[in-house]
């Protein structure tokens, strides 16, 4: 199966945001644990 260039852009946009809202929550987590700890 040949992957067209449009399908590749998508996918790597689709990479970078499922990466963004992971950091984000990864971050998000941090924060309330440090929060919650003090």
């Amino acid at each position: 199966m040949a992957v067209t260039p449009e399908q590749r852009k998508s996918n790597v946009r689709l990479g970078l945001i499922l990466a963004s809202v992971a950091l984000a929550v990864l971050v998000g987590f941090v924060a309330k644990l440090l929060l919650l700890n003090r």
